[in-house]
């Protein structure tokens, strides 16, 4: 074992904590490329409502911004819910981004589309997404951008056939009782579900490992899952190269491993009034180095075998 591991696993023995998504990590040998990444910043121009502090936000992608612009990065993400509502929102949230030196990609959130049903059709369009998903490639990487609101109560305007499509799911959902059967939730449908297989299939054949990033979690089992996670893990169980799931969604944050995928959670931006949330993942051949600042936890993820 190399001496900075052992070390590192010493330490953890000594404390009681575990390696995998609790460790405090350097990411002392350079990666093969860093990310940067945020989670729910959920900005509006209204008050406080209990913990959040939606105004707040701003500030806060501002100093995210400003210490991704002080580091090498491939690229950076927004993992949904860059709005709370209003679709003037956008253009006070959007300001801070347009100083990043780095591109900035979004993942689709519930809150998005917290819209008049006339600009729900608009909202990928504002956020610079040709495609509602799709992938970045970087090399022996493929970045897998999710949307798991595609069927969902909020995300089409009322008296459209997705609309109603989505509310028969929904009704169907509900009536199984599960904790995730909420109208803040949504789920991947069956055409997504294919291109993701043959997605995750087609970069297995070019070499490359597979990281998720979408804004519904899918582990460990909670009440903010997509509605269809059971599906979704199929996916990931098939394609072993598969090697990590990170999301935002639920706040609090949530850690969990799937089959030897760790499915990342990470908290939510516009919580608290004064600390904030954001992080840089370092990837390396078997791990990734989640360093976290303010709320949110520094991570060693370790890869699973092919």
């Amino acid at each position: 074992m190399p001496r900075r591991r052992f070390l590192a696993a010493t330490t953890l023995i000594a404390t009681g904590s575990s390696v995998v998504g609790t460790a405090r990590v350097q990411a002392s040998e350079r990666p093969t490329l860093s990310v940067g990444l945020v989670a729910d910043p959920q900005y509006a121009d209204v008050d406080p409502a209990g913990t959040r502090f939606y105004r707040r936000s701003i500030a806060k992608l501002t100093e995210a911004v400003a210490h991704f612009n002080e580091r090498d990065l491939a690229f950076a993400v927004n993992l949904g819910d860059l709005i709370d509502r209003h679709w003037s929102s956008y253009e006070a949230i959007l300001a801070p981004l347009a100083r990043s030196r780095h591109a900035f990609h979004h993942v689709l959130g519930n809150h998005d589309f917290d819209v008049a049903d006339a600009y729900k059709l608009r909202v990928p369009e504002r956020l610079a997404r040709a495609q509602r998903y799709g992938v970045i490639e970087r090399g022996a990487w493929r970045f897998v951008l999710l949307d798991t609101n595609d069927l969902s109560l909020y995300a089409q305007p009322e008296n459209t056939a997705a609309y109603a499509e989505a509310r028969a799911a929904y009704g169907r959902f509900v009536a199984t009782g599960a904790g995730n059967a909420q109208t803040w939730n949504g789920a991947v449908s069956d055409r997504q579900l294919r291109w993701f297989e043959a997605t995750c299939q087609a970069a297995a054949q070019a070499g490359q490992r597979v990281i998720v990033m979408a804004h519904h979690p899918v582990h460990p089992v909670d009440d903010h899952n997509a509605w269809n996670f059971p599906q979704i893990l199929e996916v990931l169980s098939r394609n072993r190269n598969v090697v990590a799931w990170l999301n935002g969604h639920n706040h609090a944050g949530a850690f969990g491993v799937f089959e030897g995928v760790p499915c990342l959670t990470l908290q939510g931006m516009v919580e608290t009034e004064q600390t904030n949330a954001y992080a840089v993942a370092h990837l390396h051949a078997d791990r990734v180095e989640l360093v976290g600042h303010g709320r949110e936890t520094s991570r060693e993820l370790p890869f699973r075998g092919a």
